[in-house]
């Protein structure tokens, strides 16, 4: 693959993942060839390449009679995502704040909660909202658990982009993220534990929420 088709391949990927996440395709959306040609500009090889990377995102789904379609969930779909999302960031903050590795942590939380109170009524919040948690992921430098997680994160994206335009679901998270940094910093783990599973908990109910709405 030359570069130029690469650089083709990543954009049209981008672009149909935002549109995704964002809701400007819809869950149960058909996708052809055809129509995202239309609709992006660009050659049948690069979408391709798009739909097969997002479809391992589990963001959309191959069906032989049917084609290629938006993913559609299920509140056991949600089950099972955000209670692998609890175990997988669980063991990121574990493996992130061993002695060793605490300090760094800790200075990357803060600089990132930082950037989320200074961004908390722009577009920037939701970056900055799912740095809180990558950071965990880069600071414990396990490869494997990164990928792992990878797929249940993109997903859980699709709901947390939703509820996360509300102030008051902003300021609920804003707040469990301080509890859980707090926690790291007074050197209770147990306690940052609990706290990161009942932010998730907090998250899967907005999401839920979110599900119904649709």
């Amino acid at each position: 693959m030359n570069l130029t088709n690469a650089t083709v391949s990543e954009r049209i990927y981008t672009a149909i993942r935002d549109d995704i996440l964002n809701r400007n395709l819809l869950a149960g959306e058909k996708l052809t060839i055809k129509k995202l040609h239309e609709m992006y500009g660009v050659s049948s090889s690069p979408i391709r390449e798009a739909l097969f990377r997002l479809q391992q995102d589990g963001l959309i789904e191959y069906r032989s009679n049917a084609g290629m379609k938006v993913m559609e969930f299920t509140r056991q779909d949600m089950a099972e995502i955000y209670m692998l999302l609890t175990e997988f960031d669980v063991i990121a903050l574990r493996a992130s704040t061993s002695s060793d590795k605490r300090g760094g942590t800790v200075a990357a939380l803060k600089m990132c909660l930082s950037k989320s109170e200074e961004n908390i009524d722009n577009e920037e919040w939701n970056y900055y909202s799912d740095s809180f948690h990558t950071i965990f992921y880069e600071q414990a430098g396990n490869s494997r658990l990164t990928d792992a997680a990878r797929k249940i994160r993109i997903q859980s994206t699709l709901f947390s982009k939703k509820y996360e335009l509300q102030s008051e679901n902003r300021q609920d998270i804003l707040k469990q993220h301080r509890e859980i940094l707090e926690a790291i910093e007074e050197g209770d783990l147990a306690k940052a534990e609990e706290s990161m599973r009942n932010h998730i908990a907090a998250s899967y109910t907005k999401a839920l929420a979110t599900l119904e709405e649709e």
